[in-house]
């Protein structure tokens, strides 16, 4: 069992007094009809945050974030459920964000805990002079090429079909082109720069009716597809 395990208890008993505290600024509020805006914020919200505790057990990182998982499950659930009841405000859909805090932390741990993550290892000395001999080839950049192309195509896009189509290609292509690079932390941060100004494009694009959804569904692929990209980096690289 990691050491992480020992934690969960207490995890969860923060959990459930959160819920407990949502119900009843809820159950308050309704009383207090001279308030009608209701708080977007949950207190139980901060079940999110929970997989950052991982990185602290970063020896054994990958067996302690999978041990944060079922908390943040079962707290989801625990909202759809005490919402259908009527008995917690806020957001209706929040299973979309699970993926977002286990993409930061794993991306916080290849940067802070993972030994040369951040600095090109120390030249081969024999790689280094067959390097110096041979001469490089425009071939080498064909991954920059193609990823600028996509990005050229998506925002060039003035129709809200052709947008769609481009986020389509664009989003697997800087997820996978890195693994073509010598810089795979580098090309993932450039290709996510250029992601949001595409993002930005599309909504000067789209009809404001739609928009919402697009952009919701886009981040959302963008975080599988990244997420995806770093699992397989851990694994092989």
């Amino acid at each position: 069992m990691p050491d992480i395990a020992s934690l969960i208890p207490i995890l969860s008993a923060c959990a459930l007094l959160a819920l407990a505290i949502d119900c009843y600024a809820t159950a308050k509020q309704a009383q207090g009809s001279g308030n009608p805006v209701s708080p977007e914020g949950r207190l139980s919200d901060f079940v999110f945050f929970t997989p950052f505790i991982a990185l602290y057990y970063h020896d054994e990182f990958w067996l302690s974030l999978l041990f944060t998982l079922p908390l943040i499950l079962v707290t989801v659930a625990a909202q759809a459920f005490l919402r259908q009841k009527s008995w917690l405000k806020g957001p209706s859909e929040v299973w979309v964000m699970i993926p977002g805090p286990y993409l930061l932390t794993t991306i916080g741990y290849f940067m802070f805990f993972r030994e040369g993550i951040l600095a090109d290892p120390p030249p081969d000395p024999a790689i280094e002079i067959s390097g110096k001999a041979g001469d490089s080839s425009w071939l080498d950049f064909w991954p920059y090429a193609v990823g600028l192309a996509l990005f050229l195509l998506t925002i060039a896009a003035r129709r809200t079909d052709s947008i769609c189509l481009g986020h389509l290609f664009f989003i697997p292509a800087i997820t996978i082109l890195p693994f073509f690079t010598d810089h795979y932390w580098w090309t993932m941060l450039s290709g996510f720069v250029l992601f949001l100004v595409c993002v930005h494009r599309m909504f000067k694009v789209m009809n404001s009716d739609h928009i919402s959804a697009a952009s919701i569904m886009s981040g959302y692929f963008y975080m599988m597809a990244a997420f995806g990209s770093l699992v397989v980096y851990a694994i092989f690289y």
